[in-house]
């Protein structure tokens, strides 16, 4: 059973390289989001948020968890 549902709005940034020229990335979590929202909903935050970035954004994800519980 499912207890205490999470949502995060994750977005990931390229904030640099590394000496090898990969990129490095940073992660914007946003949490609090309501579990109920729709995927497309929260997609369409995450890309008005990421006009606000000075890094490049290179994802927008969603993070759902939860407690796992047996019953008795």
């Amino acid at each position: 059973m499912r207890h205490t549902k999470k949502t995060t709005l994750q977005i990931t940034r390229i904030t640099g390289s590394d000496e090898t020229g990969k990129d490095t990335h940073s992660y914007l979590n946003l949490a609090h989001v309501n579990p109920e929202i729709a995927d497309d909903d929260l997609l369409s935050i995450g890309k008005k948020l990421s006009n606000l970035q000075s890094f490049t954004v290179d994802g927008i994800g969603r993070v759902d968890s939860c407690l796992l519980a047996q019953e008795h």
